[in-house]
């Protein structure tokens, strides 16, 4: 619902200044906006937050010149398909029912792309969704336009194409469009891109992107533009010319001081071209880690074209624009590689959000400024709906996430209302000892490794790569006590039962992929077969497919 405001004293009593006054509070406080800003909504997968950087991201790093760049935002978990559920729902993952990686329900009771469409914008996806597909289509989940590139498949062998394999079979019939190098969508190494670099997913994304937008732009009605990137996510096949003028990252891989990451290093996975850990040697990692930064690079370039677009349409004067990313990669920190733990290189990844001049006098921040409230995915539903005129508190209860223009609307970009810790968690993912829960404000990360109830706990502002278990040390046993201690009230407070906790104890606990709040029929955290048209995947607890 819209808040109305009530003026006792008539319009001719009023000051100019008055008026302005009042028409700031409104909209501070989520009234109704006359002119609702246009919103591009920028995404990658895979992009970790150190790779967002003037060197590798030229054209981001401006964008945050112009707005602000958020240097404490996480994914709660970090795989691909409950990582979207919570931008998608704006909830946490308890809330949205999604704990590790699988298929997302085939409805929600509110998403985020339908609510844009009620509210009155076009709302159109360029990329990649990962909603889940209905018959031989992708879902809409309320976009009235898609092109979709999930990467999920060739073309060749599914029985159903997304839009860019359809696209490629008709720029190179019969052809892989996965020929580079022998890489799969998970693969660790890298390689240049066997085609002509106009064909490659990143090219396809960005081209239809810059037509949607003019096309959009000259429309009456006010646009929500998702251009959702597949790159810089396996596999790492960047243009050739891209791969031969990029460095590896000057820093070494982190690895821990106290040994607590040794044992990754010779894995049962090490020899598997799809591994999730292990030590790989000094050509290969540098080959991996070149690739990885220059398929960041691509995606920069399409980025900047885009924004460039917008500049040439005119649309940029009323555009609100955020980037950001489902997950990190681990690029061999830890010995590890992909995703899917509590671990900075693959929860912590970029938010740059930038705001037209038509929002100048909403925002009080000044533009260039770092950010260092906690936030999270769940956080953009709201963050739209407020950008759109319809947010209030009357509706916080059916999210976990806040807007963040609330903190753009701070002078210092902080907020009293604001959460001061965020949780995040992962069912079994690859390996049993690869499932968790975890808390982090940015400044200490608490972690409960599930399959032993061992535990984590870092000081990321003396030790951002994570290299010191401090868990063990007596110094720090009133910290550790702390945030377990918030955990298991998080836990109480969710009702998760004594499958997670027993006389407010954590405790060891079993695989579990859905909670109790999943849209569907959850049976001992399995969706019931058949419970609706499209049952969820049940995770083996073992090693994905595709994450």
């Amino acid at each position: 619902p819209r808040r109305r405001f009530a003026v006792a004293m008539s319009s001719a009593m009023l000051t100019t200044a008055t008026w302005v006054s009042l028409l700031l509070s409104a909209e501070a406080l989520g009234g109704a906006v006359a002119n609702p800003p246009n919103i591009l909504f920028l995404l990658a997968d895979q992009h970790r937050d150190d790779a967002l950087n003037p060197t590798l991201t030229p054209n981001l790093d401006r964008l945050a010149k112009h707005g602000a760049r958020f240097t404490r935002h996480y994914t709660s978990t970090p795989t691909c398909t409950p990582a979207r559920s919570a931008i998608l729902t704006g909830r946490s993952p308890w809330r949205h029912g999604m704990l590790g990686y699988g298929e997302m329900a085939p409805k929600y009771p509110r998403e985020l792309p339908e609510r844009m469409v009620e509210l009155g914008y076009s709302a159109v996806v360029i990329g990649k969704n990962h909603y889940g597909w209905n018959q031989s289509q992708p879902r809409a989940r309320g976009f009235q336009e898609h092109e979709i590139y999930d990467g999920l498949g060739t073309g060749l062998e599914q029985p159903y194409f997304d839009s860019y394999d359809d696209w490629f079979q008709h720029q190179k019939p019969g052809h892989n469009p996965l020929e580079t190098g022998g890489l799969n969508w998970n693969t660790w190494r890298g390689a240049p891109y066997a085609y002509k670099e106009d064909i490659h997913p990143t090219a396809w994304t960005g081209r239809l992107a810059k037509d949607a937008l003019r096309r959009l732009a000259s429309a009456s009605k006010p646009f929500f533009l998702k251009v959702s990137f597949h790159r810089p996510h396996s596999p790492y096949d960047p243009p050739e010319r891209l791969l031969n003028t990029t460095k590896a990252p000057a820093a070494q891989p982190a690895v821990s001081k106290d040994g607590w990451d040794a044992h990754f290093a010779t894995c049962t996975s090490r020899a598997l071209p799809d591994r999730w850990c292990g030590k790989a040697d000094d050509d290969e990692l540098d080959l991996t880690r070149r690739a990885y930064s220059a398929s960041v690079r691509f995606v920069d370039e399409q980025i900047g074209e885009l924004l460039a677009t917008l500049e040439q349409t005119g649309a940029s004067k009323n555009t609100f624009v955020l980037y950001s990313s489902d997950h990190g990669d681990m690029q061999m920190d830890h010995f590890l590689w992909r995703k899917g733990y509590p671990y900075e290189a693959s929860a912590h990844i970029p938010l740059v959000m930038s705001w037209p001049t038509s929002m100048e006098s909403t925002f009080r921040l000044p533009r260039g400024s770092s950010v260092s409230s906690v936030t999270e995915l769940r956080d953009f539903f709201p963050t739209f709906l407020d950008l759109a005129g319809h947010w209030d508190e009357s509706q916080a209860g059916d999210f976990d996430g806040r807007p963040l223009t609330e903190l753009l609307r701070a002078p210092q970009g902080d907020s009293t209302q604001w959460r001061q810790w965020i949780d995040l968690e992962h069912n079994v993912e690859y390996s049993p000892e690869v499932h968790w829960s975890a808390l982090t404000d940015g400044r200490v990360k608490y972690i409960f490794l599930a399959q032993h109830a061992k535990e984590q706990l870092f000081n990321l502002t003396a030790d951002p790569d994570e290299t010191t278990d401090l868990s063990k040390n007596s110094r720090f046993s009133s910290e550790l006590l702390l945030w377990r201690g918030r955990l298991v009230a998080q836990f109480e407070h969710e009702g998760r039962g004594t499958g997670w906790l027993k006389n407010g104890t954590l405790v060891p606990r079993a695989p579990c992929n859905y909670s109790p709040n999943f849209p569907e029929r959850v049976v001992d955290c399995i969706v019931v077969p058949g419970s609706s048209s499209g049952a969820p995947h049940v995770h083996s607890g073992v090693e994905m497919v595709y994450t």
